[in-house]
């Protein structure tokens, strides 16, 4: 990304106009006050970018967050034939970076929880404890059967049954998946996951801010969620309990000069 705070820079214009503040290269401990995914879901993360302000009337925030783990192969020896002899061969270890850019709205009133992110192998979950350096939610557990609404691609957890389903349809989420790139028809995100709780609607993908369009596509997804949810949704017991492991937005201790 290009320099912050540099006139012309896409994302600065890009909040300027809509009176938002930006902060770069943001502690990470920032994220210690958004309780659950997509923000825990590695121990080694960094924030470059965040920014804060109003969308549409509603509390907003949008980060970057970088994402790092470690794969390693292990050292030995081995017999080479050309050489005639037992050679070592050195280990050896890489890093690797995911990018995850969040939004978030927080609406007037809350819903119960519901996420709806990436299906994980089990096996891969095993073999990644390590690698992906995941301190969150280990092992993806059961979720709630949505039927042919999955693709094989989503996994939806934290809520009724009932809810779940009334949420996730196979028309929204081909949509996200197949879409993935809300009003703006020419700039695709990939993989797009979200997550519903109390007040907040939560949307990520693997990209950055860099291009604005981004940021555009992820809010006007929010939007779009925002109307998918069942009026019954308000008056569930479970919102008020969801709502209560988060603060609200404007009051978030957040490093704007």
């Amino acid at each position: 990304m290009n320099q912050p705070g540099q006139p012309g820079v896409p994302v600065v214009e890009w909040a300027q106009r809509l009176g938002w503040r930006v902060a770069w290269d943001v502690p990470d401990n920032v994220l210690n006050q958004l309780p659950g995914a997509p923000f825990h879901n590695y121990r080694r993360r960094s924030v470059p970018l965040l920014m804060a302000g109003l969308y549409q009337g509603m509390p907003a925030l949008a980060v970057h967050i970088r994402f790092s783990k470690k794969n390693s192969s292990p050292g030995g020896s081995y017999y080479s034939s050309s050489a005639g002899m037992y050679m070592n061969r050195a280990s050896k270890t890489s890093k690797q970076v995911v990018t995850c850019g969040t939004v978030i709205l927080e609406m007037a009133s809350p819903v119960p929880e519901l996420v709806v992110e990436e299906k994980r192998d089990k096996l891969a979950d095993v073999a990644g404890l390590f690698d992906f350096n995941r301190s969150k939610n280990l092992i993806q557990g059961k979720g709630v059967d949505v039927g042919p609404a999955s693709l094989n691609v989503y996994h939806v957890s934290g809520a009724s049954p009932e809810y779940a389903r009334a949420m996730v349809t196979l028309d929204r989420t081909r949509w996200l998946y197949n879409e993935g790139r809300g009003p703006a028809p020419n700039t695709t995100l990939g993989k797009v996951h979200f997550r519903l709780s109390g007040r907040k609607i939560i949307v990520w993908c693997g990209r950055n801010f860099e291009d604005p369009v981004v940021l555009d596509n992820l809010l006007g997804i929010s939007q779009e969620i925002q109307r998918w949810i069942p009026p019954a949704a308000y008056q569930d017991p479970a919102a008020v309990e969801a709502d209560r492991q988060h603060i609200p937005l404007p009051q978030l201790q957040l490093p704007f000069s």
